[in-house]
Order: C-alpha cells, then sequence, then structure tokens
C-alpha cells in the first residue's frame, strides 16, 4: 500500500471526525493544532483509520505520534512489518 493511500485515508478520516472539511494534508500538521480536536475526537480518529486499513495500532504506537506526517510512517511500518497482502 503506498504513501498516497495512507495520506487519502487519513485525510477523508480526518476531514470527518474532525468536522474539517477544508484540511490540506501537511505532514508537519500538528494533531492538536486541528480545529476540533480533542481527546474523543482523537481516539475516533484512530479507530477510523484502523477499520479503513484493516489493522490495529499499539498504543505505544499511537502515543509517539504527534503529526500527520507521524502518522504516515506509523502506517507504512506497520504495513511493511505484517508483509505482503
Amino acid at each position: 500500500m503506498s504513501d498516497e493511500i495512507f495520506i487519502a485515508v487519513a485525510l477523508e478520516n480526518a476531514r470527518a471526525v474532525f468536522r474539517a472539511p477544508g484540511l490540506v494534508y501537511q505532514p508537519t500538521l500538528v494533531f492538536q493544532d486541528i480545529r476540533g480536536f480533542d481527546s474523543i475526537r482523537a481516539v475516533q480518529f484512530i479507530l477510523a483509520i484502523e477499520a479503513a486499513l484493516d489493522l490495529t495500532l499499539t498504543e505505544e504506537e499511537v502515543d509517539t505520534m504527534r503529526t500527520m506526517g507521524d502518522l504516515i510512517a506509523t502506517l507504512r511500518a506497520k504495513r511493511a512489518a505484517a508483509g505482503p497482502s
């Protein structure tokens, strides 16, 4: 799976969960800087990403993600560790 797919899924779900239809992907975008971000929506966002990509992120993985770029790197590593689908 390519980064473009990860970015598209992340962006689609971020726009929906954070109610930010104009949100634009930037790897340096800090989650807490997204208008509408709070702890409940953060959990909803991670659950939506997991459901869309059929994977599970560990608490440790989630705790290290601060930016959209961190999320994409984590998803890339997770898929690489899982091997070819």
